[in-house]
């Protein structure tokens, strides 16, 4: 135990005890706010261009209430460009700084005897940049939009829906008689208002409350933010013990090693050194969540509740994974060859986050359930389900555990194999097959 303890400890004060180290626990949280305040600044910087959209309006009325809409809304966007005034934004959409900040101008082009010509000149002006689109209006038909970007143009999004409404308008006229069109828009366009109220329960004087309900922007960025900081948390803990591994097998530090201990003393040590690491880095990234969380006011929506869980669920991610990269990097010679066998490892990793937005939006989905139950993406995914506040069965949370348990259990001793089997080993670096076998037997090369 006092061999595993001073390993465990000199791969502790390795990775937490250099420069680097500190370095990328400040840039990381960097990078992760840059993708969301980044957009938002450099859009604060953009200067406000005009989008001239030419109309060929056949109906003869449409082409007014387009241009009386992009007034309106250009005379918005100067407002709370000034400090004026603030459009209403979608809470996500405004912190990705996604709205289109460009100006609007709709202008006539003659509908008559419109035809190929026409398009073919319209299209030419786009491309010199002296138009951005063109739209027709036929009377009985759909509407052509021809713009570089249809598919993800704001502008006709904008268009379409400000067309909708009004041919709506429309339709209910040519339905209902005149004097009652005034009255009967204003009850057709009255909204209902859906207020969302928790859960009831019974506390412990037997009366009966309700939980607080998160809002919908903290609902989504509680689980991104602690599928982040664990996957940053995995993240800085593989990469450093696949080179520690590799480094000492190319210098023969681990002969000399294995000399005083045995390979599972050293694999034990190294493994508790960097859990330790790993633990560090969740828990610095932890603290500094929560500080922030509680400065801005949003401490309600921190869950208190699942600190040992994902404490826990972190922990067996950094065993599992670090074993595995520890096992890759003693059955290697080099750095690249290992970068080709790590490469299913890779996907494994981030399969969880390729289907986290899935999970946050049905917790108790069929998929997320499953995937909850594969113990590479268990942790991930279980602490994404209960940080979206949605009540997880107790027999789900129990079985995956087990599952994770058993799992990284199962990871540490085929880890282990490897390891004794392929720290001396040296010459050609094995294949798939290789490695299977040396699981299977244990066999270790000359």
């Amino acid at each position: 135990m006092r061999k595993i303890l001073i390993i465990a400890w000199r791969e502790y004060r390795a990775m937490v005890g250099t420069r680097a180290f500190l370095i990328s626990m400040a840039v990381m949280p960097l990078l992760m706010l840059g993708v969301i305040g980044i957009p938002a600044m450099l859009q604060g910087l953009q200067v406000p261009t005009v989008r001239r959209i030419a109309v060929i309006d056949q109906t003869g009325g449409l082409l007014p209430v387009l241009q009386l809409a992009a007034d309106r809304r250009n005379q918005q966007l100067t407002a709370a460009r000034d400090g004026q005034s603030a459009e209403n934004h979608d809470g996500l959409t405004a912190m990705l700084g996604l709205q289109d900040q460009s100006l609007y101008e709709f202008r006539a082009h003659p509908a008559s005897d419109f035809g190929d010509d026409d398009r073919l000149l319209l299209s030419q002006q786009i491309r010199a940049g002296r138009l951005h689109a063109f739209v027709e209006i036929p009377i009985d038909a759909s509407l052509t939009w021809v713009s570089e970007d249809p598919g993800m143009s704001d502008v006709r999004r904008w268009c379409e829906q400000t067309i909708d409404s009004v041919q709506r308008q429309q339709r209910l006229a040519d339905c209902v008689p005149a004097g009652l069109l005034p009255v009967v828009t204003v009850a057709l366009s009255q909204s209902t208002e859906v207020q969302s109220q928790g859960l009831s329960f019974l506390d412990d004087r037997g009366q009966i409350q309700r939980e607080p309900v998160q809002s919908s922007l903290s609902s989504i960025a509680v689980p991104i933010g602690i599928a982040g900081m664990m996957f940053v948390a995995v993240l800085l803990s593989v990469q450093p013990m696949l080179e520690s591994v590799l480094e000492e097998k190319q210098l023969r530090i681990s002969e000399v090693l294995l000399g005083s201990a045995s390979a599972t003393q050293l694999m034990t040590g190294k493994l508790a050194g960097n859990a330790a690491g790993a633990m560090t880095i969740f828990g610095l990234y932890s603290v500094g969540t929560i500080c922030v969380a509680w400065q801005q006011g949003f401490a309600n929506s921190v869950p208190w509740s699942l600190l040992p869980w994902l404490l826990f669920l972190q922990l067996l991610a950094v065993l599992l994974f670090s074993s595995v990269f520890m096992s890759v990097a003693a059955c290697v010679n080099q750095m690249r060859e290992a970068q080709c066998l790590l490469m299913p490892v890779w996907l494994v990793l981030m399969l969880p986050l390729l289907i986290c937005m899935h999970v946050i939006r049905e917790p108790n989905g069929h998929l997320a359930t499953a995937a909850s139950f594969f113990p590479p993406a268990t942790p991930l995914l279980m602490a994404v389900r209960m940080s979206t506040g949605v009540m997880i069965p107790v027999w789900q949370s129990l079985l995956s555990l087990a599952i994770m348990l058993a799992g990284t259990a199962v990871g540490i001793v085929v880890a282990s194999r490897l390891y004794r089997a392929g720290i001396l080993r040296q010459g050609r670096s094995p294949g798939f097959a290789d490695l299977l076998q040396l699981v299977l037997r244990g066999e270790s090369g000359g």
